[in-house]
């Protein structure tokens, strides 16, 4: 029965699911974005003072189950990807927290480490102090360039998050942030800090010549045997677009078993 649910999930997803180019989504427009048990509030970045959008939604009964404390699923490209995340958890999870992060006007590449600190200092700490989060089962998601994000945080800020759901990391693009990624191989295990997470990717059969890149970085995870890492990788019908729908899916499937009490 669980399967069959899981199918028709997908196959809804796959028919019904239009997917935007990510470059032509400005979140930080979306002013009168609604969803049920959806908030979109402000965040200050302590260092910058530049505000920064959040979309949180609160499960089902969060009101009522005063005594839980929630997971949390940190994703970005908040617009694009919430509805979609919102469903499969509903039918996966249940009872996990959902923030999506905005990227702040300006942001780029080449200043992911001030990125990443906002996301420790200031937004785990709004978070976790106004809402029932547990600060030991935090989650990334993250889909193309996002998910490039997540493997720069894996390796270069580790202990960020305890778990990594990477789709189609988008390591074939020439920027220093990929070399940073890839000393993360050339490092001693004395010298680097135990990665401590579990690490789910995908990507798609139809991905052409970025397969080798999504091969080199699961080369790379499992060259370094960290024993503190575990690592997920999934092959997935389909291009570049269509491969979403099912990596949310499966990805929720893999991570329910993780972070249910």
């Amino acid at each position: 029965m669980k399967t069959t649910k899981l199918l028709i999930l997908t196959c809804v997803f796959s028919i019904n699911t239009v997917f935007a180019q990510e470059n032509n989504v400005n979140d930080d427009t979306q002013k009168a974005y609604e969803m049920p048990k959806t908030q979109i509030i402000q965040v200050s970045n302590s260092e910058t003072d530049t505000l920064n959008t959040l979309y949180i939604k609160l499960p089902e009964g969060y009101e009522k189950n005063t005594d839980l404390e929630y997971p949390v699923i940190y994703f970005t490209h908040p617009v694009l990807h919430i509805e979609i995340l919102s469903a499969a958890t509903e039918y996966q999870i249940e009872d996990v927290i959902l923030v999506g992060l905005t990227w702040q006007k300006g942001m780029n590449y080449g200043n992911l480490d001030s990125y990443v600190k906002f996301i420790r200092n200031d937004v785990f700490k709004m978070v976790e102090s106004n809402y029932r989060a547990d600060a030991n089962r935090r989650t990334f998601f993250g889909y193309s360039s996002g998910a490039l994000v997540g493997a720069y945080i894996l390796s270069e800020h580790p202990n960020t998050f305890e778990n990594f759901i990477l789709g189609n990391p988008a390591l074939g693009v020439d920027h220093e942030v990929i070399q940073k990624i890839y000393e993360l191989e050339s490092t001693t295990t004395e010298e680097r800090n135990k990665l401590n997470a579990n690490v789910f990717i995908s990507y798609g059969t139809l991905e052409g010549e970025d397969i080798p890149h999504f091969e080199k970085f699961i080369t790379m995870l499992k060259s370094i045997n960290d024993k503190s890492l575990t690592l997920q990788h999934v092959v997935v019908e389909g291009n570049h677009q269509t491969v979403l729908p099912m990596t949310t899916v499966r990805s929720m499937y893999w991570l329910s078993g993780l972070i249910k009490e």
